[in-house]
Order: C-alpha cells, then structure tokens, then sequence
C-alpha cells in the first residue's frame, strides 16, 4: 500500500473506533447510572472535552514525539475490553464524569488525536498530497459516520455488550498495526517548536473559530435532549442529531466542499425556521423532529462551511483543530452542565440558534442575504422578540394555561398547569408533549379542593383497576415511578403503597402541587433508580409487595434497564410469591409487548395484555397494561377481557443485550 492510502487507513480506524465507542460507552452507563437525559448529554460533553485534550495532544506532543506517541497507543491495552462501572446509589454528574475520565479517558484522547497527528505526520513527511491533509479529514468523518450507523443497524440488534467491547479491542489492535505502518511508511520529520509558534493565528482568529464551532455542537445536544425528552433515552435517540451533525462535517471537508449557495442565503431563514417549530408549534406532530433534523443540517453546513472557508494554511492546522474542539466542548458544556441548573425549559436549543446568527451575521457577514448589518441586527431582534412573545403557545411551552410551576432536573424538563379540560378545571404535570398525570379540582374560586379519584391512564376502569380489584385486602402496592401519585387514589384504609421515584423534582412536585399522597394507608417515597432501591430493599430483607407495577416513564417509554431479564427477576424477588407484575406500555413510538412476552416465557411466566381504547370516560385516557406473573393468578383477569400475550417475534431484552431498534413502531 501507498504511504496516503497507509495514512487514510490509520485515521479511517480510528475515528470509527472513536464513534463507535461513543454509544457503547452510553449503553455501559446506563445500568449504573439511569436513563436520565443528562447521561448522555454528559457523556457527549466528555467526548468533546476528550476531542479538545486529544487535539491539544496533537498540538503539544505527537508532531515531535511520533514513537512516544505510538508507545502511548499500546499504554491503553490494559483498559481494554471495557467493562461496565459498578451500581450506584446516588449518580451524579460528577460521578458520572468521573467515571468517563478514568475508565474511558485516556483511550479516547489518543484515537481523538489520530486525524490530526495523521494531518502533522503528512505535512512533515515526503509524502504526495502532503499539500492538501484536510482532505484526510474526510477519512475521519467518514470512519466516524460509518461506525455510528453500523453500531445502531449491526452492532446493537445483533451483539450483546460484552460481545461489542470484545470487537472494539480487536479492532483496536488493528488500529495499533496500523498506526505503526502509517508512521513508517510516511517518516515524518518533527516540527521545530519555532515552526508552530510561527504559524499561529491570530486570538481573534482563533476564538473566531471557537465560538464558530461551539454553536452547531450545542445545537446538536440541545435536539438530542428533545429527542430524549420525548422518545425515550437509547443509542438511536442519541445517534441521531450525532449523525446529522457529523454529516455536515463530511460534506463541507470532504472532496465535493459541500457549501452551496443556497445555504449560504436561507440559513438565516432555516433558523428561523427552527424557532417555529420550537416556540409555535402545538400540538403532538409526529414530523416535527425531522424539523429539528433539517435546521440542524442546514445550520451545520452553514458554520461548518464559513469554518472551512476560513481555515489557514496546511502549517496551521493543528492550531486551526484547537479552536474548533475547544468550541465543541464548550458548546456541549454549555448544554450539558450549565444549562439544567440555570433554564427551567430547553432553551439552550433557541439560544444556540440566537448565537450562530449572532456570530455569524453581525460578526461576519457571513450570508449574502439580508445583506446589510441592520437587516442582519433587525432579523436576530425579531427571533428574540418571537422567543419572548410567543413561547407561551409552543408545543414544548404550551402556557396557555395557568402555569403554577416550572421545574428542570437532569431526568426531565416540567411544568404544572391548571387549565379546563373536557369541561372540568384539572391540575396536571407535563414534561414535554408527555401528560404525567393530573387531578380534577372542584369548588368555589375561593375553595378549590382537589377529588381523590385517579385519572388519565389510572381510573378505576384502567386495566390497572382490573389488577388492583383481583387482590385480596388490606394490600401491599410496589410502583416504580411516581408521576403525581394518582396511583395511590385506590389506596385504602390499613393498606401500604411505596413509590420508587428517580427524579427528586418529581417527588417535589408530586407533593407541593397534588393531594393524591395524601390517602388512606401508608404512602412511601423511596428516591433513586428502582433497581437499586428496590435491590436495596431486598438485602434489607423489606416486606413483599402483593404487586408491583412499573411505571417508569422516560418521555412516555420504559427505560430500557427496566425491561431486561436481570430487572424482572428482581421484581419477582421483591414481589409475593404468587403476586402480578404489571407494566404500563401506553407508548407513542415503541411497542414493548414482544420484550416482555420474550422475557416472561425465558423466565416460565405467563403473560396477560389488555388494551382499553374504547368506552372511555370524560378525563380516562386509552392505556395498554401488560401482566406477567404464575398462570394460574392471571386467569382472574383474563374474566376481566385480558388476553394472553402473543406477538409475532417475542424478543428478550438482557442487560448486556437490548436494542431500542426492533420495538419503533412506524
């Protein structure tokens, strides 16, 4: 092989390596951490922040030291395979950061530095095309792409985790002989520190591309956290706007430069486009995340493209690199850490809009239409102004109503509305697009109280209501999520309810905002990710519950590390003998029946689904419950109109196994 063709494989392997390690890192986390939003928001902002320390590596070191770099490269086997982190009772951002710097940090920033110190070694070396090494960053973002969708498609269907990280070590040896080869074979010849002092841009130029880059890649985890909000928190989620992103990369360094101008006049528009859909539109629009997908390319080619149009000579690319990984990690920083303690909404998705135009535009000219400052001023006024205006009626912001409460937390973005619903005055708690309960309120303006009887997917008539019928009194209710506790408004008198809630604002609202925590019996609050509450309560040899009902929502889907076969066996430990176990599936986008039907014949128990969509009641919602549980305790329900569970393609969900992918429903 060629020298280049050597260089392009070695970058090739490496930057799939490196998104190929992103998912699988986010699914080692999962278990330990919950399936909280701010995982993955975090986890991407570490990879950016790897992605500036490997490219300051690159910068600092590898063009001089090509041998300390590749023994380097061999320092990273004793990490290899990855291994998922233990439990742990109180996950924290910080934890979670910690985590990803000691077990995952220095493999990444070494394949994160592979693209530029290819790039250095090519400028340095005798090699044809040493002229163009940008192009070599195609290469990258090709590997990068290739990687992320083989991980969706192949890798996570068809592989369990310890089988992925088994693969990725291999790949990862291949990497090595490479990087060797690669190194070799071009002989390059080290940089005098002088040489890269003398090359280094300006600080205007620099923080130019800093602040360039740091808009796309905040806008990028601000789709994310909606996608996540209103889907569900799996790698598909996730890979998504990742892909999209990444695309525009590919296209403007790649060898077409993918800038058109037709971009270059409507990006401004596309923006716009975005606050629209954001802000205006209401209602639950099963295309508008395709909305979000389409400003995210369009911008991103946008601030891409005046990236590549501004890119210095081959001798300043390490710097020129710099800038733009510093930018990433800042704008993922942003997203990840600042904004859930400074927002009680998304707002980072228009602000990072905000930013670009503001970047762009006033700072650069940088669209050819509007073509004046004061066209460009007027046109980031009115997006601010729209913002302000009209957030009240937006499908994330619908305040129309009466908000009494607005809460964000890494697990969720909340608001408590009063409003008529149906003809009826009702409280009622939403995150996102999502109803997570509500309570009719009755009386004078001067004497509201709030009725006990539980609504939306919980009435009496609710296959839920079927199930909590067929047991003998007084009894003994587990539930994995809380919502507004409207679940305890079939509490009676001498009978116990806990609640196993992860989200603390949750608890807080639940209990600030709504009286359904206040019933006959015994109510418990128990924080923290039910798996390891009710494991905890299982060493402490806790009482049984006479059933336990997961209703764990994340963005109107079961997490994932709910379903599997280690969770449900948990459950049966902390479940009767012969006591149900009851899942809420009402979902939007996934069916989870064929998990479950897997799950209960590899564990020998039966199964019962019924669906109530029709003959609903005023403030009733449609709901689908599954039961699994010994056959001969479901058969009281199955007088009740439940159905056994029978799908097509029953699937089994472990913890080292489980893909979002086959359970979409289009």
């Amino acid at each position: 092989m060629r020298p280049l063709a050597w260089l392009q494989l070695f970058v090739f392997l490496g930057a799939a390596l490196l998104f190929a390690m992103e998912p699988m890192v986010g699914r080692l986390l999962l278990p330990a951490f919950g399936s909280a939003f701010h995982v993955w928001s975090t986890a991407l902002m570490f990879f950016q922040g790897a992605l500036f320390v490997g490219y300051l590596y690159a910068h600092v070191v590898a063009p001089r030291l090509g041998k300390v770099h590749l023994g380097l490269l061999l320092a990273t086997l004793p990490f290899l395979p990855f291994a998922a982190p233990p439990p742990r009772e109180a996950p924290t951002i910080g934890a979670l950061t910690l985590t990803l710097i000691l077990r995952f940090g220095l493999p990444f920033v070494l394949l994160a530095s592979t693209s530029v110190v290819a790039q250095h070694w090519l400028t340095r070396s005798k090699v044809a095309g040493r002229d163009e090494p940008y192009r070599l960053y195609a290469s990258s973002n090709a590997g990068s792409l290739l990687a992320l969708l083989a991980y969706v498609f192949l890798w996570e269907p068809f592989s369990g985790l310890r089988q992925q990280t088994w693969i990725w070590a291999v790949g990862y040896l291949l990497y090595l002989g490479t990087a060797f080869m690669a190194f070799q074979r071009t002989d390059p010849q080290p940089a005098a520190p002088e040489t890269l002092r003398a090359h280094r841009p300006p600080t205007r130029r620099l923080a130019y591309w800093t602040l360039v880059a740091a808009a796309p890649s905040a806008l990028s985890i601000s789709v994310t956290n909606v996608f996540v909000l209103d889907v569900g928190n799996a790698p598909l989620v996730w890979i998504l706007p990742l892909v999209v992103y990444l695309s525009t990369f590919i296209l403007v360094f790649g060898r077409a430069q993918f800038h058109p101008q037709w971009i270059r006049r409507l990006w401004p528009h596309v923006a716009l486009l975005g606050f629209v859909a954001y802000f205006l539109i209401a209602g639950v629009e099963s295309w508008l995340p395709l909305v979000h997908l389409f400003v995210l390319f369009i911008v991103g080619v946008a601030a891409h493209g005046e990236l590549h149009d501004t890119r210095p000579e081959p001798e300043g690319l390490t710097w020129f690199y710099l800038a733009l990984s510093l930018g990433g990690w800042l704008g993922a920083a942003l997203v990840a850490v600042v904004a859930p303690f400074v927002f009680e909404g998304l707002w980072e998705y228009p602000l990072s809009l905000l930013a670009l135009l503001a970047v762009l535009g006033i700072g650069k000219k940088a669209w050819t239409a509007p073509k004046s400052s004061v066209a460009v001023f007027a046109l980031f006024a009115t997006c601010a102004t729209l913002a302000v205006l009209f957030a009240p009626n937006g499908a994330l912001h619908r305040d129309g109503d009466d908000v009494l409460a607005r809460r964000r937390s890494p697990y969720g973005v909340y608001r408590v509305v009063e409003l008529v619903e149906r003809g009826r005055r009702m409280r009622r708690l939403d995150s996102g697009r999502t109803v997570h309960g509500r309570q009719e309120l009755v009386g004078a303006a001067d004497d509201v109280h709030a009725m006990r009887d539980p609504l939306g997917y919980y009435h009496r008539q609710s296959p839920l209501g079927d199930v909590l019928r067929t047991l003998p009194r007084p009894r003994r209710i587990g539930v994995v999520g809380l919502g507004v506790g409207a679940i305890a408004g079939h509490l009676e008198e001498g009978e116990h309810l806990s609640f196993h809630e992860i989200d603390p604002v949750v608890v807080e609202l639940a209990q600030e905002h709504f009286t359904y925590l206040d019933a006959p019996g015994e109510v418990r609050l128990v924080t923290g990710d039910a798996r390891h509450t009710l494991a905890a309560e299982q060493r402490e040899g806790a009482p049984r519950y006479d059933v336990l009902v997961v209703d764990a929502f994340s963005g109107d889907a079961v997490p994932l590390h709910l379903l599997t076969v280690e969770a449900v066996e948990l459950y049966r430990q902390r479940a009767a003998a012969d006591a149900p176990i009851v899942f809420h599936v009402s979902n939007r986008y996934l069916d989870m029946t064929p998990v479950l039907d897997g799950v209960a014949a590899r564990l020998g128990l039966a199964a019962a689904v019924k669906h109530r969509h029709e003959n609903l009641a005023p403030l009733e919602d449609a709901s689908s419950y599954v039961a699994l549980g010994p056959a001969e305790r479901l058969r009281a329900l199955f007088d009740l109109g439940w159905e056994p569970l029978e799908t097509e393609e029953p699937r089994v969900f472990t913890d080292d196994r489980a893909s979002v992918l086959p359970l979409i429903q289009l």
